[in-house]
């Protein structure tokens, strides 16, 4: 036995009415090939037969935590952390699965004493389409992580294991974030400590319809509050991680609605710098009409 197996990790899961999809995201933790972890299953104030299900599993590793009212993801992810006895962390979602070699693969790569944040690439199904997110399309891992993480999110929070200092130090996860929360805290944590990247998809994920990822709203104002608070890191990075993030907040303004401001935020993309010829569409395309756009969109793409 190296030191490594003896490195316990909590593993932390938040469920809101995941009855149909649990048993299997918990399943493939509980199979993981490293065994030394405590798994937390948050329930969010689920009112299906969510807890019903966990409470069939028989797994002294097992956690199970329920909240008095729902909180959403992100609160319910710190609730975790709060209850976790680990140094070291990681993350599931109720909707996606691990590779059994997941874990042990990511304990490898600890470093004794040095705080470290360490992603997998994973495998994104989306309608009927398989992607491999990230790939060297997507980051290249000897440039500057914090920089790349400015231009995008490609990290999926199941993929992360990190030490809890790295949570303590800069806040956990911001609760009034809508969507996005992961990239908000990528971002604040790409500041102060190394990102290590797996490039072997080591989890699977699902996106649905109903799940928060496919909300419109909480988008946009997921969008509108990464650039209240981080602003002055896009622009301190220099005008093409500026331009890159308001193209794509002012291009799903346009695209859900919001033509006016999406056409002013499309514009102060194209002057911090002109990078693209999409900028200029989409600016012109501003003053078709939601339906328009839209349509074009779908072209374009």
């Amino acid at each position: 036995m190296s030191s490594k197996d003896l490195i316990p990790v909590s593993i932390i899961i938040p469920v809101y009415n995941r009855q149909n999809v649990v048993l299997p995201a918990i399943e493939s933790i509980l199979n993981q090939t490293y065994t030394n972890f405590e798994l937390i299953i948050v329930d969010d104030a689920s009112t299906d037969s969510t807890r019903d299900i966990v409470e069939t599993i028989n797994d002294k590793r097992l956690k199970y935590i329920r909240l008095n009212r729902n909180v959403g993801a992100g609160a319910a992810r710190n609730e975790g952390i709060i209850n976790s006895k680990h140094q070291w962390v990681a993350f599931h979602d109720s909707d996606d699965i691990w590779v059994p070699t997941k874990l042990e693969k990511q304990v490898k790569l600890i470093q004794e004493n040095i705080p470290t944040v360490i992603f997998t690439s994973f495998i994104r199904y989306k309608n009927r389409k398989r992607e491999h997110i990230p790939d060297h399309r997507h980051i290249n891992p000897v440039e500057d992580m914090h920089k790349q993480l400015l231009l995008g999110n490609f990290i999926a929070t199941p993929t992360v294991l990190l030490h809890k200092e790295c949570l303590m130090k800069v806040g956990g996860f911001n609760v009034t974030m809508p969507r996005l929360q992961d990239w908000e805290l990528w971002i604040r944590l790409s500041i102060h400590y190394p990102f290590v990247w797996i490039e072997e998809p080591l989890v699977e994920a699902y996106y649905t319809e109903s799940s928060i990822s496919s909300d419109e709203n909480k988008l946009l104002e997921a969008y509108r509050l990464i650039w209240k608070l981080h602003n002055k890191l896009f622009l301190n990075a220099g005008p093409l991680y500026t331009a890159r993030f308001l193209f794509s907040y002012g291009h799903n303004l346009a695209l859900y609605g919001n033509l006016k401001k999406g056409r002013k935020i499309l514009a102060s993309s194209i002057n911090h710098q002109f990078y693209s010829l999409a900028q200029l569409v989409c600016f012109l395309l501003s003053f078709s009409g939601q339906r328009i756009y839209r349509f074009m969109y779908k072209v374009m793409r």
